[in-house]
């Protein structure tokens, strides 16, 4: 007999029903996801938390009555182990640093929501931090080279690349080929096979989910 696999458990909140309805039809779908409630009234948000204490919570930032900011310190004071997922329509990295800086684990744009959002979910339900990829130049960018604190073995590989390097490896990491990378930057493709060569050499790194995870591994550290 298998054993069954564990759950990971989902309540929504968002002000749009359709939306709702249409995302726990969407999960329920998914193996190892159970949406266990859905509310689109804000002030019943909080109890609906406490009551099921989901391992992930989806929420939207544009909520009436109270906004989705001012409702994650409510939700994780009631259920302090659930992870808050943002769902948002606006690619705006102040209201991501300001989620994440209110206890989020992740901020991802609605557009994204398909197979990103299933990513998203069992990444913050491992306790990781999610990012969708198209702003982690922006997070990234918000990290302090100049920090006088002992770095790990990640933060201190990370800090071993100049700015270039970063930004090419984040465009790595996100996906992008060369000429994309090149056109963003200004830049020749050859230059930024040169940047991307060298970042991997001091990085020690073969692959780009060696990357990837380097990367993420950095988001959390940003994010305490």
């Amino acid at each position: 007999m298998k054993e069954k696999k564990e759950m990971i458990t989902i309540v929504s909140i968002d002000d749009h029903s359709i939306l709702l309805a249409t995302l726990k039809v969407f999960l329920n779908t998914q193996e190892g996801i159970s949406v266990v409630g859905t509310t689109s009234d804000a002030l019943h948000a909080v109890e609906l938390v406490k009551t099921k204490t989901p391992d992930v919570v989806l929420l939207d930032i544009s909520m009436p009555k109270i906004s989705g900011i001012d409702l994650i310190p409510k939700i994780k004071k009631v259920s302090p182990n659930s992870k808050i997922l943002i769902l948002t329509m606006f690619e705006d990295k102040q209201y991501m640093q300001k989620v994440l800086e209110a206890g989020a684990s992740g901020f991802l744009v609605k557009k994204a929501m398909d197979y990103d959002l299933i990513y998203a979910i069992k990444t913050v339900a491992r306790g990781e931090t999610y990012i969708y990829p198209s702003m982690l130049d922006d997070f990234m960018a918000n990290k302090n080279d100049a920090s006088t604190d002992i770095l790990s073995r990640e933060e201190a590989l990370w800090d071993a690349l100049s700015k270039r390097e970063k930004e090419v490896m984040i465009g790595v990491a996100q996906g992008f080929t060369n000429k994309e990378i090149a056109e963003k930057h200004f830049l020749s493709e050859k230059t930024i096979a040169t940047y991307r060569s060298r970042g991997m050499e001091k990085l020690g790194f073969s692959s780009k989910s060696q990357l990837i995870d380097l990367i993420y591994f950095n988001l959390k550290i940003l994010k305490k």
